[in-house]
């Protein structure tokens, strides 16, 4: 790997990785799924890491994509690696620092990452800023497409997918993603995101979402709760 060119490291130091290029693909999900866990994770009481939240209201997950090749980890400790998964059938850990609450990594993928945009800095150690403005995707499955600013996709644009097929293909990368510290060893025991769909977007409504607890549960709103297992068949 050549000289970094971009960094990500979680709020407290525990995680740092390297990238020897500017980002594959750049978006803001905005899926039900990317919402949720992030919507979780960084609702707990001492969350004090680098929000992957894009810059809007709408909770979706600022996101940078690299291929395997091009990205290192440099300091990474077992320990301070937590995981999290929407139901519990689910088959995407995303990865987070469990002291600070910094979202690494929304997918870990032998050839491929999704990584917290938002946490990457350049070599002079200022934040990474993208060229104009960010496409917002997947917004067919926001929880509030109305809060969702800038441009925007119901899916993925057909010259995105252009850019990932070839990872999910295996071509140009060289499946060096092997770091066992952001690979659980047991994903039946990955934490479940707890926050259900409808609950979740009456929860967000009234700006009253904590960990665990779905505050809108009141005379004043109507919400119906699933069960994690439920859902799992939307994440």
């Amino acid at each position: 790997m050549s000289s970094p060119t971009l960094t990500m490291k979680c709020k407290c130091g525990a995680f740092e990785a390297t990238f020897d290029s500017p980002p594959r693909v750049i978006f803001n999900c905005q899926c039900r799924s990317c919402v949720s866990v992030v919507k979780s994770i960084e609702a707990r009481e001492g969350f004090s890491g680098t929000s992957i939240k894009c810059d809007d209201e709408s909770g979706g997950a600022a996101i940078a994509i690299y291929k395997s090749n091009n990205n290192t980890v440099v300091k990474s400790d077992k320990e301070s690696i937590g995981f999290m998964k929407v139901g519990e059938e689910g088959k995407i850990p995303r990865a987070y620092c469990n002291k600070c609450g910094t979202v690494l990594f929304n997918v870990y993928a032998p050839n491929w990452c999704a990584v917290n945009r938002n946490a990457l800095t350049n070599a002079d150690g200022e934040p990474f800023v993208p060229e104009g403005e960010v496409m917002n995707v997947n917004c067919k499955s926001a929880f509030d497409a109305s809060k969702v600013t800038g441009p925007k996709h119901n899916m993925v644009p057909f010259r995105m997918l252009l850019k990932f097929i070839p990872l999910l293909a295996g071509f140009g990368v060289d499946g060096s993603n092997t770091e066992e510290n952001l690979i659980p060893e047991d994903m039946s025991k990955v934490e479940v995101s707890p926050i259900t769909w409808e609950c979740f977007g009456a929860c967000l409504e009234n700006e009253k979402i904590l960990y665990g607890v779905h505050q809108c549960c009141s005379k004043e709103v109507e919400c119906k709760i699933i069960s994690a297992a439920n859902m799992s068949s939307a994440r």
